[in-house]
């Protein structure tokens, strides 16, 4: 219930919109080199293809993957860029529309409120056969979630032209509202699934199951809206006293790729049959801790890596490579 209410849902959405906010970023770097469209389109687009092949590899080896999402969503929507905020705001609430209504097809914690609920790739005991079962279905998610994507980056664009987390202090009321109610809505919107899921509201009717759904999976997008502000309130707070336990978290995000592969890798180790095996045994707590610990871990090791000055190496890889002519 606690999960379903404020964790499931409720916060990836932010980082589409940060996705989109670093495009922004990247963009103006390259104009600021003296970069014209073209170079910087076909810049976008080698990340874009080489996001999609490290998101094979991390499927093929690994675990489900989101890579190739955002690599695939660059491919696509990098002519947005320098589209109008009308038509980006109009093509946003479009998307928000049908990500609540599709979306409603298979929310976060769907398998819950299912019987033959699908078996995971993960809990085969051949690594091989694993491999050879993700790699098909990620061919058919990956462009077919991608719609998911669109809302959050296209906001995340607007936000980074009006510098609202470079400077959050000159948008104060903008992200004390955002925040309250994007947090808000997403708290009180999560609340008839997470009922259900968690076996409080039995046997719904598949109506309210429907509604419970789309409710879900839009008023998460007003979470991540709602936290994306809520962090841009916590930099004007923390103004320039960046604490070791600051910079160690940030540490963590300058190496977001690194340690989302990094996280795959110590879940296979953990709850893989065909590793450590934990995944037959281990309850809904359990694994919220190995969850936690995994996080707490990457913490120190990104810090060490700050403190050592070492990129890290997924970005390294991607940045070699998207800057070679």
């Amino acid at each position: 219930m606690f999960r379903q209410v404020l964790v499931d849902g409720r916060a990836f959405p932010m980082f589409f919109l940060l996705f989109g906010y670093g495009m922004v970023q990247l963009m103006l770097r390259q104009e600021e080199k003296g970069n014209d469209w073209i170079s910087i389109r076909k810049l976008f687009r080698r990340r874009g293809w080489l996001m999609i092949l490290i998101g094979f590899l991390h499927v093929a080896l690994l675990f489900e993957d989101i890579i190739a999402l955002y690599g695939l969503a660059t491919l696509l929507l990098v002519g947005f860029l320098r589209a109008s905020d009308k038509k980006l705001l109009w093509i946003a609430g479009i998307f928000l529309v049908l990500v609540a209504i599709f979306g409603s097809l298979m929310p976060r914690g769907y398998d819950a409120l299912v019987d033959n609920a699908v078996l995971s790739s993960i809990a085969l005991e051949n690594p091989f056969l694993a491999s050879a079962i993700r790699i098909p279905e990620w061919i058919i998610y990956t462009p077919l979630l991608v719609y998911q994507v669109v809302p959050g980056m296209l906001i995340g664009i607007l936000a980074a032209r009006r510098r609202i987390l470079d400077n959050p202090e000159q948008h104060l009321l903008l992200l004390v509202r955002t925040s309250m109610i994007g947090i808000g809505l997403a708290t009180v919107g999560a609340i008839p699934l997470a009922l259900m899921s968690s076996q409080y509201w039995t046997n719904p009717s598949f109506g309210a199951q429907t509604f419970a759904t789309i409710l879900h999976t839009g008023t998460g997008y007003a979470g991540g809206l709602g936290w994306a502000a809520f962090i841009g309130l916590l930099v004007i707070k923390l103004g320039e006293k960046r604490g070791p336990i600051t910079m160690a978290i940030a540490a963590v995000g300058q190496r977001s790729m690194t340690f989302y592969i990094f996280q795959s890798v110590v879940f296979i180790a953990v709850f893989a049959p065909y590793a450590g095996g934990l995944g037959a045994h281990m309850g809904q707590a359990g694994s919220d801790v190995i969850a936690l610990f995994t996080w707490l871990l990457s913490v120190v090791i990104a810090d060490f890596m700050r403190r050592a000055n070492v990129r890290g190496p997924a970005e390294t890889l991607l940045r070699k490579l998207s800057y070679r002519t």
